[in-house]
């Protein structure tokens, strides 16, 4: 049930950001984007060990691929990594500092999130998009 709930939280967001981009808010569309990301991989995880998960230990843990069996290579997720943490800083960015999201960095957080959920639909609901 939660789960189910948080994958449609995660893709309600995912649709949200690319409407956004199409509206040109690339503000709100690294956001959504973001947080989109950030409920998959609560999926991907479930709860976390401490009561929440910390936006830099969600990445970290999902990028270390013990969510999945056989667990996927930290090599593998090592670009995901970066990808999320170029997101996370872009929503710093455009939702705390105030400053400009240009629309090459609103598609690539778009493509993180999209890249992450792809992931996550295919190991953990095992589909493909």
């Amino acid at each position: 049930m939660e789960k189910q709930r948080r994958w449609e939280t995660a893709q309600e967001l995912y649709q949200a950001a690319t409407r956004a981009l199409d509206q040109q808010h690339f503000r709100a569309c690294a956001g959504l984007a973001y947080y989109a990301s950030f409920q998959a991989m609560w999926v991907a995880l479930s709860d976390p060990p401490t009561g929440r998960w910390q936006h830099v230990g969600i990445s970290r843990q999902f990028c270390h691929g013990q969510w999945v069996e056989p667990p996927l290579a930290a090599t593998e997720l090592a670009d995901v990594y970066r990808q999320l943490m170029a997101l996370y800083e872009l929503r710093l960015d455009a939702h705390y500092r105030a400053l400009a999201v240009p629309l090459k960095q609103a598609q690539q957080g778009l493509q993180t999130a999209f890249d992450v959920m792809e992931r996550v639909r295919q190991h953990i609901f095992g589909e493909a998009s």
